[in-house]
């Protein structure tokens, strides 16, 4: 990340992040605009940083479809089998 077109957006993003680690501050909310700017940066030179941002896509990806899976489980927990075997019948 330290050669390319973004190497000015990763130093800010990577002094952000250790001085939030350090300062025990939330990373989130302290870093939220150094990171879109990166973000942007990788965006536009996709060509060079196309590896990074496929593997941060599936990991989205990966994330979605577990989340998805909980909520199901969640959802499918809080009704009786007899609501469960009816919604399933009547999604097909």
């Amino acid at each position: 990340m330290k050669a390319g077109g973004c190497k000015e957006s990763f130093t800010a993003w990577d002094v952000c992040i250790k001085e939030a680690e350090k300062n025990k501050e939330d990373i989130v909310s302290k870093c939220v605009e150094v990171t879109s700017t990166l973000h942007k940066c990788m965006d536009a030179h996709s060509d060079y940083y196309q590896p990074i941002l496929a593997r941060e896509k599936a990991a989205e990806e990966q994330v979605k479809k577990e989340f998805e899976a909980e909520k199901k489980k969640v959802e499918e927990e809080d009704f009786s089998e007899e609501e469960v075997a009816a919604r399933k019948q009547a999604q097909g």
